[in-house]
């Protein structure tokens, strides 16, 4: 069994270090540091790899001050790189080259879309978040699930599930968020640290935003943009783009939600869906991937080209 195979190199390795994707979101930072934390109580050495810091908003997990863009490679004298919540090697959060190396390579993901990267690949498509598997596997390392981990997961879970209501939410989710909250973690803090923890010029760039959204003829796609320019108006470098695309999937008529994130080397799409259209399809023709009703790319264009693009492949989908 995969899992069995996992826990039996995570014991064997005296070197352990974990990465995720680029633009870490609540999932991959909270499997990641649920797995440090809970390999760290039974004394093993394991380190995250990062190239970017952790986002504000979720600090507040047991470790997340050692995710600070600090160690960007894996070391020569590695054991085994664990990859969370990643489904392609372009898109891992550290600079590593799979030839010719000593590591093993446990690839852990719950997309769809994943390559099978690893030297061993546990990918449960059922699991509503990496959380979920990396609760399992330290379950069946018997290792104890205190508050500080259950934090972790349950971060893991709420952001990927939208709070429970997204139809990727099972009856396992609910089962294992339960049991987190057996342990004594104070769920109503974990959410209001993640959602109800904004700077007021976050909320002014929300407002930017959903000034400037519009639908398509038939109002079935919501389109939002995200500039530098918007940015620099209200004077923040980053924003957790999960906030403002859910806004797009509010109204009443919209099946799609459109979100471009202009950057320095390109525009980031964000793609959402309600109830039908499966946004994960579109994402993968332009070099993307995720989930069916959650998905994103990058293109390399301006973002009035991308804008044109994707709308008309939306457009295709509605038909």
């Amino acid at each position: 069994m995969t899992i069995d195979r996992i826990i039996n190199i995570l014991m064997k390795s005296n070197k352990i270090f974990v990465t995720f994707h680029q633009s870490p979101d609540g999932d991959s930072l909270g499997s990641s540091l649920a797995l440090i934390n809970g390999l760290r109580s039974i004394n093993k050495n394991i380190f995250i790899v990062s190239k970017e810091a952790i986002p504000e908003n979720f600090s507040f997990l047991s470790l997340s001050n050692e995710i600070d863009g600090n160690l960007k490679e894996i070391p020569s004298n590695a054991d085994c790189l664990v990859t969370l919540d990643c489904g392609n090697v372009e898109r891992l959060n550290c600079d590593v080259k799979l030839d010719n190396r000593n590591f093993i390579v446990i690839n852990i993901d719950h997309h769809l879309s994943n390559d099978y990267y690893g030297d061993i690949n546990y990918v449960d498509t059922k699991a509503a978040s990496v959380g979920e598997i990396i609760y399992r596997i330290l379950t069946e390392m018997k290792i104890d699930i205190d508050t500080k981990i259950a934090e972790c997961i349950y971060t893991s879970i709420l952001t990927d599930t939208g709070s429970f209501r997204h139809s990727n939410t099972t009856y396992n989710t609910h089962l294992i968020a339960g049991e987190l909250i057996n342990t004594g973690l104070d769920f109503s803090s974990v959410h209001r640290k993640i959602f109800d923890n904004k700077k007021i010029e976050i909320i002014k760039l929300q407002g930017l935003v959903i000034d400037s959204l519009y639908t398509n003829d038939s109002k079935d796609i919501c389109i939002m943009k995200l500039t530098e320019d918007m940015l620099s108006k209200v004077g923040v470098k980053e924003c957790d783009s999960a906030d403002l695309i859910s806004i797009g999937l509010k109204i009443v008529s919209v099946e799609i939600a459109i979100l471009l994130k202009e950057t320095e080397d390109g525009v980031k799409v964000s793609l959402r869906s309600k109830n039908y259209v499966d946004v994960r399809k579109v994402a993968e023709k332009f070099g993307g991937g995720g989930h069916i009703r959650a998905a994103g790319l990058k293109l390399d264009a301006p973002i009035e080209e991308v804008e044109k693009i994707l709308l008309k492949e939306l457009e295709k989908e509605l038909i």
